[in-house]
């Protein structure tokens, strides 16, 4: 048996609705727990990188106002955000 990898197959698949639903579902699970610590406004972006040559989807959290980088940078509040705590 020999197994033939397609590079493209694999760009499609990382950029599937169901992997990217499940991508921005995390950080926006993330960015909510950040914001209910009420120190600032966390925002999340999302999109798919260059294709050189895998395109990974990626998403992101990050400080939106600047009471949110006062907060996260005394509180490190995105880190414990991502962990799951408070």
């Amino acid at each position: 048996m020999k197994v033939v990898f397609k590079p493209q197959g694999f760009y499609d698949l990382r950029r599937a609705p169901a992997v990217v639903g499940e991508i921005d579902k995390m950080a926006e699970q993330i960015a909510a727990r950040a914001n209910a610590q009420g120190k600032g406004m966390f925002a999340v972006g999302s999109r798919q990188g260059i294709k050189r040559p895998q395109g990974r989807w990626r998403a992101s959290v990050v400080t939106a106002d600047a009471h949110a980088i006062a907060a996260d940078r005394k509180h490190n509040i995105l880190l414990r955000a991502m962990a799951g705590g408070s």
